[in-house]
């Protein structure tokens, strides 16, 4: 028998076809390229009987490169932008109709990601896709008041999760690649932790934030046996003294303590997962104490620090803010850049501040996250996403499909990417929407909306008063 390996015609017909390959690719990079490729696979992309769902999947990959091929870097190009919306149109047509038909969840799964990409893109207000991301709200009660957080100046009756949540948040389970347990509360306190981490999908990406001082020995036991992905151990600081200035309690060697719990558990379990990380918020208080923190995750087996800048919701905090120190914090980034490196740790952090991007948006608002996105709250409601720019009534005879579904939730789709101020007030400023960069103010002070929201005076009624929100 021929030996496939060494073939020469099978290298041949392989070394031709990656050749005609690379030289498709190569046709897009000019504009009038990729405009010929898009015309000519136009009427493909409404053929919906070309498209089984097992050729689909199959060609996913590729089909999304050539949908989205330079999106960001020509869409300010008519006719460009003009000829991929009829592309996508046509795909999502095809697509979208037999979406919850698909057999296979793993292929749905990843069609389903796909189709959020493009009706988002498209705007589309009653859209075929589901969720593909989940944040499941166990409880917003918390044990600590952290003045940077929510908690410690919005004012609510704190309340746990009823298991209909969770029921409501199981049947999201097939369509999700990744589910988030953290919101404004500290998950730990729920009564339906446990309950809801054991039975958390082994398909999607699970995380958790945690405060970390409820970790005990048998709680850090089970975390690591059951199915959670990502640990974030929110702590800022890298000593005592500056816990407590953060964080209001003595309880730094406390949560280190428990954070060694989770090491030796992972080792003593022989597992990779969860990934151990702390998150820091930086700010002018505890800035010293990036990297020290670096430092200490190595030292105690954590594998990941995850920085990011405060944003200000109350005028008291204005002068925490880095965009003051915007050089500084530059030069911070990098020295703690190549120790974490050096350190064996991974470091994530938001973009530099840089002075220049003062002013300065790349391309107009496009947040996609009414397509991907939900979030289930502890109290019932429904928001549309982290920042909770509007939330909906779901009472518990009313599936996550309803809602998501609903004109209430069509009408957020159709105002979220509006210009100025014709989006919704908590959209106006959010930088992951607008694409506002770091170095720009906008990126960090939020004192003037939350004021209009807790004082009732805001006019637009997306911002209405606490308590209350859209009845459906």
């Amino acid at each position: 028998m021929t030996n496939s390996l060494a073939d020469p015609s099978l290298e041949t017909s392989s070394s031709w076809l990656g050749g005609l390959k690379n030289r498709f690719w190569n046709e897009l990079e000019e504009p009038s390229g990729f405009l010929r490729m898009l015309r000519l696979s136009r009427p493909v992309a409404n053929q919906s009987w070309l498209w089984s769902d097992r050729r689909l999947s199959h060609r996913l990959a590729s089909l999304e490169k050539l949908a989205f091929w330079k999106s960001e870097e020509w869409r300010l190009n008519p006719e460009i932008e003009s000829t991929r919306r009829e592309f996508l149109t046509g795909l999502r047509e095809s697509i979208g109709p037999r979406l919850k038909k698909i057999e296979n969840l793993n292929e749905r799964r990843r069609i389903n990601r796909f189709l959020t990409r493009v009706e988002a893109r498209l705007g589309v207000v009653d859209p075929y896709c589901r969720p593909t991301r989940a944040r499941v709200e166990l409880t917003d009660a918390c044990n600590l008041r952290c003045p940077m957080c929510p908690q410690s100046f919005w004012e609510w009756d704190r309340r746990h999760a009823d298991e209909w949540i969770l029921e409501r948040a199981r049947s999201l389970y097939p369509w999700l690649t990744q589910l988030d347990f953290t919101s404004f509360g500290e998950t730990l306190l729920s009564p339906l932790f446990r309950k809801a981490l054991r039975d958390s999908p082994s398909h999607a990406h699970t995380l958790l934030i945690t405060n970390g001082l409820l970790v005990n020995d048998d709680m850090a036991e089970f975390i690591v046996s059951n199915n959670l992905s990502e640990l974030h151990v929110s702590i800022d600081s890298a000593s005592p003294e500056a816990y407590l200035a953060m964080r209001g309690v003595d309880g730094f060697k406390r949560v280190i303590e428990n954070c060694r719990r989770l090491v030796r558990a992972k080792l003593k379990a022989g597992k990779q997962e969860p990934v151990l990380v702390f998150n820091f918020t930086l700010n002018r208080k505890n800035f010293e104490e990036l990297e020290p923190l670096i430092q200490l995750a190595a030292e105690i087996g954590f594998q990941r620090v995850h920085a990011n800048y405060l944003l200000v919701w109350r005028p008291d905090l204005r002068g925490d803010s880095i965009f003051w120190i915007r050089e500084q914090t530059c030069e911070l980034l990098d020295r703690c850049d190549g120790l974490a490196a050096r350190s064996g740790i991974e470091f994530f952090h938001p973009p530099k501040p840089l002075a220049e991007h003062e002013g300065r948006e790349r391309f107009e608002r496009f947040c996609p996250e009414a397509w991907e996105f939900i979030h289930i709250r502890a109290v019932g409601r429904i928001a549309v996403c982290c920042m909770s720019a509007d939330e909906f009534e779901a009472p518990p005879e009313m599936s996550w499909e309803e809602i998501w579904d609903c004109p209430a939730y069509q009408n957020f789709r159709r105002m979220v990417n509006l210009p100025g101020d014709e989006a919704p007030p908590l959209c106006r400023n959010c930088h992951f929407g607008r694409d506002i960069q770091p170095g720009d103010p906008r990126f960090h002070f939020f004192e003037a909306t939350l004021d209009e929201h807790l004082t009732g005076q805001a006019k637009d009624p997306y911002l209405r008063s606490q308590g209350e929100c859209l009845t459906l």
